[in-house]
């Protein structure tokens, strides 16, 4: 791709240098001069778009990735699975600094165990969301709560306190 891209500012450039060429061979005129000015201008904006598309065209090189927690296999799927489901769900596309980055907090966070960074891969994944995460497990805490606690008691006002014996007692026709 990049050498196709330098054939044509090559050729960009050569087409340039006969447009010079030519308008050296011109008589100076007004309406000729106008329209030089004008295909000057056009040419400035063709250029200016030369040069944004060529940051595309020449990216930042990308830097090597190294991990620990890439040296398990059952992780390195994981990881590559995490990295599909980003692109695919989320459209985002994890280059190497990012890539880099990621598996930095990732080991941070699980503590460099393989078992405990899957589990946190797969967690977002399950919910739907792009950010992984440290997780901490308290549903057994919470339901053991739930058992062992009083049952709630709601105090309510006096005026709601009084029962009426007759339901239709206060209707009037």
């Amino acid at each position: 791709m990049k050498e196709i891209w330098e054939k044509a500012e090559q050729g960009i450039s050569e087409f340039k240098q006969e447009l010079e060429e030519l308008s050296d061979l011109l008589p100076k005129t007004v309406k000729i001069h106008q329209k030089l000015s004008s295909v000057n201008k056009a040419w400035k904006k063709v250029q200016i778009s030369l040069n944004e598309m060529d940051k595309f065209i020449t990216p930042v090189k990308s830097v090597e990735i190294k991990c620990s927690l890439l040296n398990d296999a059952k992780f390195r799927e994981a990881w590559s699975f995490w990295k599909d489901y980003l692109n695919e769900q989320h459209g985002i596309f994890m280059r190497s600094r990012a890539e880099l980055m990621a598996l930095k907090r990732l080991m941070d966070i699980s503590e460099s165990n393989p078992e405990k960074a899957i589990s946190y891969l797969e967690h977002p994944m399950s919910r739907m969301e792009k950010n992984f995460y440290k997780v901490i497990e308290q549903e057994e805490t919470k339901q053991t709560e739930k058992n062992t606690s009083k049952p709630i008691v709601i105090k309510l006002p006096p005026k709601y306190k009084t029962q009426i014996a007759d339901p239709l007692q206060g209707l009037t026709n």
